[in-house]
């Protein structure tokens, strides 16, 4: 067990458990993942009044019935006490185990009470384990059920505690390319939805590169053709934005913040010292919620130094996800890197409706088996996503629009 606990706080409290549930959560990472968490039926049993003793064994079984249709077999549930349930979740974990339990109590509410009004939706999560019980933390139902959101908004999961004005601080950025092109760079956030839970799990920053003289966005794979000093401007830019963000990608209960940059830029120590160097960006917060993106792993890109910069990169933050393109040959080299996910982006696709489902697809059998996350990224619409849960990805995303910040401004 735990050596030490979180204190007792007017946020806090105790709940006694079963000894032989207590023994798995104690035998398991189950805790330290954020993946345990328990609901109330209490607004059930206020509901049932002097009735409850009579309806209670019919309650329960409706209860276990849900929890048998949403969780997998292998996931621990049982009732500790008249009204509460504890899940542990083995494939989901933070925010997406939380976006479970939360759904479960929505059907068990709906069906019992009429409706799950936020404030009957009790749900905590276990923070910690001691002798005889779990610790256990209050969840804001209404944080769970903005990260349902595919867009970004003014109830996105990341714009609670966030100052706007900060955030137009940092965008949009302008300057001169090394061949004389004068380009603006806007930054926008995009939902990572991941599909098992349809709950956003990752915020992800998106550079949109415009061509001042024409009024024409640059594509991704366009932007990677710049000089190396170009696109490290657009790196460090992009670094900058993201900072801003970085504290609320912190803790189980939040979505992770994804950062694009270029493998020429962080490939090297200056690149590296710049992640590390960009205020807003400690150590312990790259590490604490912080993604980054390598946005250009190609079949060129040698294998051994790939592997040795994911290294680097995996003991300066959360983990490191590389964006490939619909190239079988891309993947050859990706097996002993150890990412956390591999994605690819829509912009990467093109031709008839019938190629583009055949490329995904065949990206899902490619990448299957080569990292925990793999997403399909910057879609044009939500039909997409169920082409992407065919081919097995985990997780898909919008194509981020015009900045929120800057459309809720004007």
């Amino acid at each position: 067990m735990p050596a030490s606990l979180p204190p007792k706080d007017d946020t806090t409290e105790r709940l006694a458990l079963p000894p032989a549930m207590l023994n798995r959560l104690a035998g398991s990472d189950l805790v330290g993942r954020g993946a345990v968490n328990v609901i109330s039926i209490k607004a059930v049993r206020r509901w049932a009044g002097d009735w409850w003793d009579q309806k209670r064994t019919d309650v329960w079984t409706y209860v276990e019935r849900k929890l048998n249709e949403h969780l997998d077999r292998a996931d621990l549930r049982g009732r500790v006490s008249e009204d509460d349930f504890l899940i542990a979740t083995h494939n989901d974990q933070g925010l997406s185990a939380q976006a479970a339990s939360v759904r479960i109590l929505e059907d068990v509410l709906s069906h019992l009470l009429g409706a799950a009004e936020l404030r009957d939706i009790g749900v905590r999560s276990v923070i910690g384990i001691e002798a005889g019980g779990v610790v256990c933390r209050p969840v804001d139902p209404a944080v769970v059920l903005a990260a349902r959101a595919r867009r970004d908004s003014e109830r996105s999961p990341f714009r609670a505690e966030m100052d706007v004005s900060d955030e137009m601080r940092r965008t949009p950025v302008a300057f001169t390319t090394s061949g004389g092109a004068a380009l603006r760079v806007d930054f926008a956030l995009e939902h990572v939805i991941g599909l098992r839970r349809n709950v956003t799990t990752a915020i992800r920053v998106e550079p949109i590169v415009t061509h001042l003289g024409t009024g024409r966005s640059i594509s991704g794979r366009a932007i990677t053709k710049l000089a190396d000093k170009d696109i490290a401007f657009i790196d460090e830019a992009t670094l900058r934005y993201g900072a801003a963000f970085a504290k609320a990608a912190q803790g189980n209960d939040r979505p992770d913040l994804i950062l694009p940059a270029s493998f020429r830029t962080l490939g090297t120590q200056r690149g590296r010292d710049l992640l590390t160097g960009t205020s807003g960006l400690s150590l312990a917060l790259l590490r604490g919620g912080v993604m980054i993106e390598l946005v250009d792993v190609t079949r060129g890109t040698p294998a051994g130094r790939l592997l040795e910069v994911v290294g680097l990169l995996k003991a300066l933050t959360r983990g490191v996800i590389a964006r490939v393109p619909p190239d079988k040959e891309a993947f050859k080299h990706l097996r002993d890197a150890r990412l956390a996910g591999l994605t690819l982006d829509a912009c990467d696709l093109g031709g008839p409706a019938e190629k583009i489902a055949m490329d995904i697809m065949a990206f899902g059998r490619e990448a299957r088996g080569l990292a925990p996350m793999v997403s399909l990224q910057g879609l044009p619409a939500e039909g997409y996503f169920a082409a992407a849960e065919t081919a097995g990805l985990s997780h898909a995303s919008l194509r981020a629009a015009h900045p929120y910040a800057a459309r809720n401004a004007a």
